[in-house]
């Protein structure tokens, strides 16, 4: 793993980190406030926001560890040979499935700034700009995968 990758991970995982810090922070504060009978508005929304961040850069994360789920049952029936073809396609598949991702999530981020969340009068842009983001991360990811495998000749599907 180069030294890039390694810092892209680990800034990854500072984040989920952050993002699951905060919830179950915010949580436990809106679960007490509750019981002692106050309410503080807000607090379901930021909640909200940190578990689409934590969702989406989990699984570039996740994608990188190849943690992802996958069925390998048919493709461990072919050879060696047919199998690495197939790995190769199935994560080109994938790299044209994050770029439409990539794509329409900018879109989205870019049209949703205008619009602010109910409570905290935050940008819904920020809801949305995790997609594009975490694209970028599981396309690269993709990507170096795909260089590993063609080096190794491993499925690592």
């Amino acid at each position: 793993m180069t030294k890039f990758t390694e810092k892209i991970v680990k800034l990854l995982a500072i984040l989920c980190i952050i993002a699951i810090t905060g919830l179950t922070i915010i949580v436990f504060i809106q679960v007490f406030s509750r019981f002692i009978r106050v309410s503080l508005p807000g607090t379901e929304e930021l909640a909200r926001l940190l578990v689409v961040w934590l969702t989406f850069l989990g699984a570039s994360l996740a994608l990188h560890e190849k943690m992802h789920l996958s069925v390998n049952y048919f493709v461990n029936l072919v050879n060696k040979n047919l199998r690495s073809k197939i790995g190769l396609i199935i994560h080109g598949i994938m790299i044209v499935f994050f770029c439409v991702l990539m794509v329409y999530g900018f879109k989205l981020s870019i049209l949703s700034m205008g619009t602010t969340s109910s409570t905290l009068k935050l940008p819904m842009g920020l809801f949305y700009c995790v997609i594009p983001i975490s694209s970028i991360f599981s396309i690269y990811f993709l990507l170096v995968n795909m260089l590993d495998f063609s080096k190794k000749g491993e499925t690592t599907i």
